[in-house]
């Protein structure tokens, strides 16, 4: 039997300072490149001069919800742009719906810019709406500030093939509302062919490539021919299509388009409050958005937009520097390949007596144990550190020693259990188990889900090359090293960058995740790590207790931080609300965390946290009497009724009295409502996702009413009973809700809607 000694102490620290340097490059690959300045040459795109058109575009700096004064002004000045530059832009107007329960007027800004081809079109679209509690700066002034800059500098190059449509949407915060009019209802969009999009859910960090069309193998290598600092991976494509998160891109893929989308999202503790302001915008973003889209614009301009292959690729980014691809279809036989690889080499060592039967067993059982240890020990971090208070929010302002816990966590629990499972493994017992896992999950992951595969299959196909030598000529120590060594390099190079970017895409929540993905990326060091064991003195059994205390001081580090900051403060959104058939009134304050801030609660009778101020409300919320305010309720007025085949049909006017800009009528879960639509559009029916979000109503809802209101036809069953309720909305509170507003501490901001005003009263429908 082939002895257990291994390359040593002094290999391992070699290889963490390896792991060290792949890390280091990592971070700097998800780094955005420099700003370029008004000076650089035409043709070329300018952070320095996107950044001086958003100031003018967004002029003082406030929220310009669809259908507000302020979104009015913004679109003036977009037009103002585009014709400075010698479009001539157009004002699409339309009344939209979203998918499923929104709707709002809308007002679009096109440009057009013509090919030297007829035909197919090229679209870049950003939208230029933000929510009511923040200005929007970074989502999405900085994407509808880059499509000017684009169009500006493709007015200094030659004419592309196909034409370029610019397409500036409005509502996009109110459900893709601008999006879906450009597509049902605009001439133009029958020419489009491809789309690039720009958004933003944060204000900083790298220009992602997060999702393509369905075609995204061929949109890919023109990507990869033509950006210069890539930041890609099929990982966040393959994710993105399971959540439930949309952009105005999911409008044009519905629509048959292909395309690229990206967005930053760091800095998402500012994310739609109004710290999203021109402050915070990150120029260097700014420029690698502009870096990612004018070229792809170029290409996909240039490209036979006809004839796209519609197939799925594979793909990741090396540092920020290249992309490295291949069509999804060759994954699960190159998994195969590199598995049956795999088994010839360790069959060959279990039939050359290098191996026996019994390490390679405990070798399979070390690398599961390691794995479910660290999930267990990763929940458990995240009962001990949130039990402290330090995760009172998703998104905390100083996540640095938190992410530290967890990738040290990971590395602790792979290299003490190599250590423990090392007297029966052994070096190539630990490797061959560890591989084998790996062998096995890589076919799985191909077939399945081929987007993950690559953080498998590239560090698997490593491994079994470097591991010929070694395992089939019985070749001495160093080469021994390099079949740990070379593939563990791999598996950061690959691995790295995602796990970098778990917390920013699923905050606190997604901590659990890290640790297991960090700890499965660093698996292939334990064959190494087993060579401590046996090293002389305490240097060895020392080692493992740099990870612990990292975690120990991380996680201590993690508590004794504030968890807000003027920078990422905590989410707290006031309401005033009044019934309109009782007369009750109610301070309503909803914070993120759950618990109600001090001053909020010092300055008012607070009583909570409730289960939601309203039955279709499913958020915790501390409510307190307020005074009764002179506002009138909204109506719903029966224009038309008939009666056929069980069902009694309905035509109502929604109308705020008040002047409130969003209204909607709510009907119960058991109410029987279907055949929707507003002011003629069709609403389809809601899914079992929208219906939980709304605690099993069905809500129906136009977000900038006209002065005239909107009419709703609906069908009920007959002769039953339905009392709806009917609510509208204004932005901020009554004056006799300042001392509220004082009373929220500076850590604190509104968010999303921000803080409003809510009027509802009951309509009841008798059979």
């Amino acid at each position: 039997m082939e002895s257990r000694r291994g390359p040593g102490v002094r290999r391992v620290l070699s290889s963490g300072l390896l792991l060290l340097v792949i890390l280091t490059l990592s971070i700097g690959g998800l780094r955005p490149p420099a700003p370029k300045p008004s000076s650089a040459p035409a043709a070329e795109f300018s952070a320095a001069r996107a950044v001086d058109t958003l100031h003018r575009i967004l002029g003082p700096d406030v929220p310009h919800p669809v259908g507000s004064a302020a979104n009015y002004d913004v679109r003036a000045r977009l037009i103002n742009e585009l014709s400075r530059m010698g479009y001539e832009p157009e004002v699409q107007t339309s009344f939209a719906c979203a998918e499923f329960v929104d709707c709002a007027p809308v007002n679009n800004v096109l440009a057009r810019l013509e090919g030297t081809e007829p035909g197919s079109a090229v679209l870049l679209a950003a939208h230029y709406d933000s929510v009511p509690a923040g200005p929007g700066d970074s989502d999405d002034g900085v994407g509808a500030a880059a499509v000017l800059e684009i169009a500006r500098a493709l007015k200094s190059m030659p004419l592309p093939r196909h034409s370029v449509i610019f397409l500036l949407d409005d509502g996009e915060e109110a459900g893709l509302l601008g999006a879906h009019a450009f597509v049902d209802s605009h001439p133009w969009a029958k020419e489009v062919r491809a789309a690039v999009n720009l958004d933003a859910r944060g204000t900083s960090g790298p220009s992602l490539l997060f999702e393509t069309g369905s075609a995204n193998d061929w949109a890919i290598r023109l990507y990869a021919e033509h950006a210069a600092r890539p930041a890609a991976s099929s990982i966040s494509y393959t994710v993105y299509k399971q959540l439930p998160n949309d952009t105005d891109f999911t409008v044009f893929k519905t629509a048959g388009y292909q395309g690229l989308n990206f967005a930053f999202i760091r800095g998402v503790g500012q994310y739609h409050t109004r710290l999203d302001n021109s402050a915070n915008v990150n120029p260097a973003s700014v420029q690698h958005h502009g870096e990612n889209a004018l070229p792809a614009v170029l290409a996909l301009a240039n490209a036979d937009l006809q004839n796209a292959p519609t197939r799925e690729g594979v793909f990741f980014d090396l540092f920020g520097r290249w992309i490295i691809h291949w069509p999804a279809p060759r994954t699960p036989a190159f998994a195969l390949g590199a598995m049956i690889l795999l088994l010839l080499e360790i069959g060959w060592m279990l039939g050359n007596k290098r191996l026996g039967l019994r390490e390679f067993l405990w070798g399979m059982i070390a690398w599961l144990v390691t794995m479910g240890t660290t999930g267990a020990l990763a929940l458990l971090l995240r009962r001990l550190i949130h039990a402290a208070g330090a995760t009172p929010i998703n998104w905390i302002a100083h996540p640095l020693p938190i992410q530290i816990a967890y990738w040290s966590l990971a590395l602790a629990v792979v290299m003490i259990y190599a250590i423990v499972f090392a007297r029966r493994a052994g070096f190539w017992g630990l490797w061959s188990g560890v591989w084998t896992w790996w062998a096995l999950l890589s076919i799985v992951i191909a077939s399945q889900t081929p987007g993950f595969s690559y953080t498998i299959v590239v560090p698997l196909g490593v491994a079994v090359l470097a591991g010929l030598p070694a395992t089939m000529l019985r070749a001495g120590s160093v080469t021994s090293a390099l079949a740990v060594i070379l593939p563990l390099a791999a598996a950061g190079i690959v691995g790295f960058a995602p796990a970098l970017l778990l917390y920013d895409g699923l905050g606190v929540r997604g901590m659990i995740l890290v640790a297991l993905v960090v700890g499965f990326i660093l698996t292939p060091i334990a064959p190494l790590c087993a060579d401590l064991r046996g090293a002389p003195g305490l240097r060895g059994l020392a080692l493992p207790w740099i990870p612990i205390v990292a975690t120990a001081l991380a996680a201590f580090a993690a508590v004794v931080v504030p968890s807000y900051s003027a920078k990422v403060p905590e989410r707290v959104n006031i309401s005033y609300w009044r019934n309109a058939d009782s007369g009750k009134s109610q301070w309503i304050v909803q914070p993120e965390s759950g618990r109600l801030p001090e001053p909020i609660r010092l300055a008012a009778s607070f009583r909570g946290p409730e289960h939601g101020a309203f039955p279709w409300d499913t958020r915790a919320a501390f409510v307190a009497d307020a005074p009764r305010l002179d506002l009138a309720a909204p109506t719903f007025t029966i224009l038309e009724s008939t009666q056929a085949d069980g069902m009694r049909s309905y035509q109502a006017l929604l109308r705020s009295e008040r002047g409130a800009p969003s209204a909607a009528v709510l009907f119960p879960p058991d109410s029987g409502v279907e055949s929707v639509r507003m002011e003629g559009l069709p609403l389809q029916p809601e899914t079992q996702r929208i219906r939980s979000q709304w605690n099993g109503w069905a809500a129906y809802r136009c977000l900038a009413m006209p002065a005239s209101g909107v009419k709703i036809t609906f069908s009920l069953p007959a002769g039953k009973p339905v009392e709806v309720s009917v609510v509208d909305q204004s932005y901020g509170l009554p004056p006799e809700g300042t001392f509220l507003l004082n009373s929220r501490p500076l850590k604190s901001t509104p968010s999303q809607n921000g803080d409003v005003t809510i009027i509802s009263r009951r309509v009841e429908f008798l059979p």
